[in-house]
């Protein structure tokens, strides 16, 4: 599940993970209402804006009982100190810059579904 509200950026990180084999969904869309994709395999949320408090996102998802088990990979603008201690917080399994290329994304991604134990053939994020 890719929890991104930038427009650009959604299409960028949908793009980029349906190119390297994930099956991608949107949080509020009739495909995130499926009973499959309602507990995906990961979620993706994007934390690197500015301003108002950009982690209620992952607040959100832990408290969900169908997301709560669900590792949070968080999308940052930059990862110092500060952000890796909220990062783990919050909860979340792993952090990955924006700028991250999309290999390497995928990669990452699939590195965290395998230490969770939720490998798939087509992982959904």
């Amino acid at each position: 599940m890719l929890a991104v509200d930038n427009d650009e950026a959604r299409a960028a990180f949908m793009y980029a993970l349906a190119a390297n084999g994930f099956d991608v969904t949107l949080p509020g869309t009739a495909a995130a209402a499926r009973d499959d994709v309602m507990h995906p395999s990961v979620i993706v949320v994007d934390v690197s804006l500015e301003g108002s408090d950009v982690w209620r996102r992952v607040r959100s998802f832990r408290r969900e009982a169908l997301t709560c088990d669900v590792p949070i990979v968080a999308m940052v603008a930059d990862s110092g100190a500060v952000i890796q201690d909220r990062a783990r917080r919050e909860g979340c399994a792993a952090l990955c810059l924006t700028t991250c290329p999309p290999a390497v994304l995928a990669s990452g991604l699939r590195a965290v579904l395998e230490r969770d134990g939720r490998s798939r053939q087509r992982p959904s994020a």
